[in-house]
């Protein structure tokens, strides 16, 4: 019985403890990359409305949380790298955005908002993305929200 949890609490510990691997460091930048299998023009990216494209491949992703509670809006960058049947996007320059909060200050009360990049909230000294917290892992909850913004939705086919 002992030897089960403490397997259990290592299996946990490190899965917890584990920054998500699309993220990475380049030229102190956290950036996200990930490539899709996909045939499909990501022309067809361009209806998504959390999407502004700037050119053909090149944007940003407007502000949003994904309705996830656990993460702060972000804004960002992306770039989308096509090759045959597949493409890959990268997100960089991400930042959050905290809700504005009232300060009052001598009297007089200011409106707040607190914007900071991704590298300040995860990147070390040494160049290297931070450890997670037991309860916040900003990577893997980021993760999923970005590989679905940017995954081309094929139509429902309708009889219509």
């Amino acid at each position: 019985m002992k030897k089960l949890i403490s397997i259990t609490f290592l299996l946990i510990t490190t899965i917890s403890f584990a920054q998500n691997k699309n993220f990475i460091v380049e030229d102190e930048l956290i950036m996200w990359r990930y490539i899709y299998e996909d045939s499909t023009s990501i022309s067809k990216l361009k209806s998504n409305p959390l999407l502004e494209f700037k050119t053909d491949s090149t944007g940003i992703i407007k502000k949003t949380n994904f309705s996830d509670k656990m993460l702060h809006p972000i804004v960002a960058e992306f770039k989308i790298e096509v090759k045959k049947n597949k493409y890959r996007v990268s997100v960089f320059n991400t930042r959050f955005i905290e809700e504005p909060r009232i300060i009052n200050k001598d009297g007089l009360l200011i409106q707040a908002t607190n914007e900071y990049t991704i590298e300040q909230a995860l990147l070390k000294r040494n160049k290297t993305i931070k450890k997670p917290s037991l309860f916040n892992n900003s990577t893997e909850t980021l993760n999923p929200h970005l590989i679905q913004l940017f995954t081309i939705k094929k139509p429902a086919k309708s009889d219509w």
